[in-house]
């Protein structure tokens, strides 16, 4: 992994940055707070940061932020046409912005178009690749048009890698796919979490979450915290449950496209009979998600392996689930695996997932210590990456990061 600048590090410049933000996802609708929204949130008073935001969501209601937020961009019901739409109007925002001179660097990480380092003006560029676009962004599509958008996003791929920019990427996994697809070098900042909301509670608490939440005594509360969508293997968690009766399936999120996946499931538990077993929550606000999860027995990552995405996920929940201090059970994804391998347990398959709730519902004895397992994700709050972020743009605005 490429050592993480920190400010320690970089003299400290007095005056205002001027940083541009280039999401690549909605910053104040998405349904969970993403990546951008938690790090740059947490940037300090020396950055005055602008927000161009590509709005893909209809509705009034946006989360708050302490940045102006320039929205371009017609929100419709169809995801592609809410690209074409906002496509035109994202390049003359962006020109005008540049022109007027307002920013001194530029935050990429929607690849809505490759001409941005074109229109930044020779200002630095860091390019945020938080993920393989050409495959997340074909994911929600079904073919024909995935295998179109997959290839057009490949070109703009290809063509963004090939100007000069400073490479960010969330997990070393990401960094090998950039090195050998592209050839570039990049800096590993990753995902976080925020440990003042995620932390274990009280019993006191926990028990008053549970009665609300309509569990039953004795039941064992698996959680899901996420999106839920055609990517997962909840499956596999389903027919797990069906062979073991003490277990809760209790989901935190929901579907923030389609809800066909999240309806193939639940016809699956009612062909199963387990549909009495399962707690859907619908999006919850941080904190209320938070203490759901604490109040659980277990949280699960159900990647499935063979899907190529999953080979490069570091998934924020792996550390707001370590964060919680519950048990954490996953699929074996390799860079979690190799940064937390010594406090998750790992399946294959159903009946191993089966074998690992099954022993963690008989025995109170733990893999490790809840508190060796809080401790190992300190270093990884949002304060500390979004402090890693400001620390590489002060040292791009010094000329000290060629």
């Amino acid at each position: 992994m490429v050592p993480i600048l920190s400010d320690s590090t970089i003299p400290q410049v007095l005056g205002l940055y001027k940083v541009l933000l280039i999401p690549a996802q909605d910053y104040a609708r998405h349904p969970h707070i993403t990546r951008h929204h938690h790090i740059f949130e947490n940037f300090d008073e020396r950055f005055k940061v602008t927000v161009l935001n590509v709005r893909l969501r209809s509705g009034p209601k946006r989360r708050e932020t302490k940045h102006e937020i320039i929205e371009v961009g017609v929100p419709t019901r169809n995801l592609m046409l809410s690209y074409i739409l906002g496509y035109l109007a994202f390049h003359l925002k962006l020109a005008s912005f540049v022109k007027s001179n307002r920013c001194d660097c530029i935050i990429l990480s929607n690849i809505i178009s490759p001409l941005v380092p074109v229109l930044a003006g020779g200002r630095p560029i860091v390019f945020d690749y938080k993920d393989v676009y050409s495959l997340s962004a074909s994911v929600p599509f079904g073919t024909p048009v995935r295998q179109v958008v997959y290839w057009l996003t490949r070109f703009f791929e290809q063509i963004l890698f090939g100007f000069k920019m400073t490479i960010v990427v969330p997990s070393p996994s990401m960094q090998r796919v950039v090195r050998d697809r592209f050839n570039v070098k990049s800096l590993v900042i990753s995902n976080g979490v925020n440990t003042a909301l995620f932390h274990p509670i009280s019993a006191s608490a926990r028990d008053k979450v549970r009665t609300e939440l309509g569990v039953r005594q004795g039941e064992f509360c698996l959680c899901y915290l996420g999106s839920i969508e055609n990517w997962l293997d909840l499956e596999s968690v389903v027919h797990a449950l069906v062979r073991l009766r003490p277990v809760r399936l209790i989901m935190i999120g929901g579907p923030p496209r389609s809800a066909a996946y999240l309806d193939d499931i639940m016809d699956l538990c009612d062909r199963e009979g387990v549909r009495d077993r399962v707690t859907l929550t619908g999006f919850k606000i941080q904190s209320e998600a938070a203490k759901i999860l604490a109040a659980c027995d277990a949280a699960i990552i159900p990647f499935p392996t063979k899907r190529e995405l999953s080979a490069v996920a570091l998934p924020d929940k792996t550390f707001e689930y370590l964060a919680s201090g519950i048990p954490v059970i996953s699929t074996r994804l390799p860079d979690v695996e190799k940064l937390f391998g010594n406090f998750l347990y790992f399946y294959n398959t159903a009946d191993e997932l089966i074998s690992i709730l099954h022993r963690l519902h008989s025995s109170t004895r733990r893999k490790c210590s809840p508190f060796h397992q809080i401790n190992c994700v300190k270093k990884y709050d949002w304060k500390c990456i979004a402090g890693s972020y400001c620390a590489l743009i002060v040292s791009l605005l010094t000329h000290e990061v060629n």
